[in-house]
């Protein structure tokens, strides 16, 4: 694969997501990506693994090599951290396939991804390693769906033109479906993070992942930081694995709070040269974060830290907003913002007091009053003690808050 025009590809594609990301702002949804958090008062970060797990060596193998997974779960325990695994269940039924070429694109399959390799699929998977699943858990760790077979959303002409799509939101669902109910019998937990397969969102049949995660009550997980160790090889392992550290050694000296509320991707799995650099490199980068102070987390509990881009902790929208979105309100936006000086509209107000998008979505964008604010409040709760003092959605917020 030409590399460098992969590299533009991909700067071009990140264009076009923060494009995507500004008109998701215009978006109230019970589904929010996530990417990066308001920073907490100490230094906090995520980290989240993708493609597992892997019962497969490491390539090249490190003493005492019980399989790629077993050996990142080890080193984070080490520096007492734990991390997000993105994990799949099985590729194994992605036949008939071919094999791709090593350095390519399609390196893991033509028509399909096979994990931790093509021909070797009974050796990743939560299907083929459901210990590894339960370790995860009963050490902290947090288990997000990348879906049962790892089959792309949509068509991505770009990058993976020969790739077969699922064509359906029902398929997409009934795969995600697929995963969740195996997890929860293997741990007893339910999922609550997804990120779809090569950040592809569009389904075909018109819908998207967000309308997927809408259906599996998931927030959308993404990352906003590479961790790398998923491109190939530049011909020196070690070499390698030190571009896997310079970014964040890079960041951290311009400023140690860079990683503060971020959440950094990490690959369970193999490069585009059936490599694993990521084993030499996260204690490293373990270490690193360490020496500056943060604490690794699973993304769920830096959401329960901070959960939107754009509210302080100090924030009297917080606690309003993490109270209605406990009781099963809609909080934010698509974007994962909650805009807590947006003057607040009938459309708006509907939305954060109803659990259904049917309740608002006919609405207008008109601007409320304080008097429409405590009718809602009658309605819903049956009391509508005081007003806000204005109609932000941050002084609403409190109020409807103080109204539960």
């Amino acid at each position: 694969m030409n590399i460098p025009l992969y590299g533009l590809l991909r700067s071009i594609n990140h264009k076009r997501k923060a494009m995507v990301k500004e008109r998701a702002g215009r978006i109230l949804s019970a589904s929010r990506r996530i990417e990066f958090v308001y920073p907490p008062t100490q230094r906090v970060c995520a980290m989240t693994f993708d493609d597992g797990p892997s019962k497969l060596p490491c390539q090249p193998p490190v003493n005492g090599d019980a399989g790629l997974t077993a050996h990142l779960l080890d080193t984070l325990k080490q520096y007492d951290a734990v991390g997000t695994f993105d994990v799949i269940g099985s590729t194994a039924e992605n036949y008939p396939d071919t094999a791709g070429e090593v350095g390519s694109q399609y390196v893991f399959g033509h028509g399909y991804d096979h994990y931790p390799c093509f021909d070797m699929d009974s050796l990743a998977g939560a299907a083929a390693c459901p210990e590894l699943i339960q370790r995860m858990v009963a050490e902290g760790h947090e288990i997000a769906n990348h879906t049962y077979r790892h089959i792309i959303y949509g068509k991505n002409r770009t990058v993976y033109r020969n790739r077969k799509p699922l064509q359906r939101l029902d398929e997409v669902v009934a795969d995600l479906r697929r995963l969740h109910d195996l997890v929860f019998e293997l741990t007893g937990q339910h999922i609550k993070l997804a990120r779809p397969p090569h950040y592809i969102d569009r389904i075909p049949d018109g819908h998207t992942s967000y309308d997927a995660y809408a259906a599996m009550n998931y927030h959308y997980m993404a990352a906003s930081f590479d961790g790398g160790g998923w491109l190939p090889t530049c011909g020196d392992y070690r070499a390698d694995v030190d571009a896997m550290v310079a970014p964040l050694e890079r960041a951290l000296a311009q400023n140690p709070d860079a990683l503060n509320g971020q959440i950094i991707f990490q690959k369970d799995g193999l490069n585009m040269s059936k490599q694993s650099p990521v084993a030499d490199a996260l204690p490293r980068q373990l270490a690193l974060l360490a020496r500056h102070g943060y604490r690794v987390v699973t993304v769920s509990q830096l959401l329960a830290l901070s959960p939107f881009e754009d509210v302080a902790p100090d924030d009297p929208a917080l606690p309003a907003a993490q109270a209605l979105e406990r009781a099963g309100y809609v909080t934010g936006y698509r974007n994962n913002r909650f805009y807590p000086d947006r003057i607040v509209t009938l459309r708006q107000l509907h939305a954060l007091t109803g659990r259904s998008a049917d309740d608002w979505r006919h609405l207008d964008d008109s601007p409320v009053t304080v008097d429409e604010v405590k009718a809602r409040a009658e309605t819903v709760w049956g009391r509508a003690d005081g007003s806000p003092s204005s109609l932000t959605r941050r002084d609403v917020a409190v109020y409807l808050a103080s109204q539960l």
